[in-house]
């Protein structure tokens, strides 16, 4: 659904299944600028993925979404607003933020 909303408003979109997939692609594909990616997943979480692929792909923004506010590590993430989106979200929503993470300076993957 993401991938669909991010189509229609201009984005290309490329959908991984789970972390390690993700990784995969992003390893090689050096087009992508930004990682939307869900903080809780299973196998490998959000902030697990940005971690990594801070070590091959550094300048790699990274956009955090969850809907688990309670969770320690996503209220941390939920402090750096240009960095989270929280769940449920529009499209007006989503577009906003994926526009704010891509023009705001990236000092890289805080600390999390």
């Amino acid at each position: 659904m993401v991938c669909s909303m991010l189509e229609q408003i201009g984005y290309r979109a490329v959908e991984a299944g789970d972390g390690a997939e993700a990784l995969r692609i992003l390893e090689s594909n050096e087009q992508v600028q930004l990682v939307l990616t869900d903080m809780i997943m299973p196998e490998m979480s959000g902030t697990e993925l940005a971690r990594r692929l801070a070590e091959v792909r550094p300048d790699l923004r990274v956009l955090f979404m969850s809907g688990y506010t309670d969770d320690p590590v996503v209220r941390k993430v939920g402090l750096e607003p240009s960095i989270f989106l929280s769940k449920p979200f529009t499209a007006t929503d989503l577009a906003r933020k994926i526009r704010q993470a891509l023009d705001m300076p990236w000092a890289g993957v805080p600390n999390l």
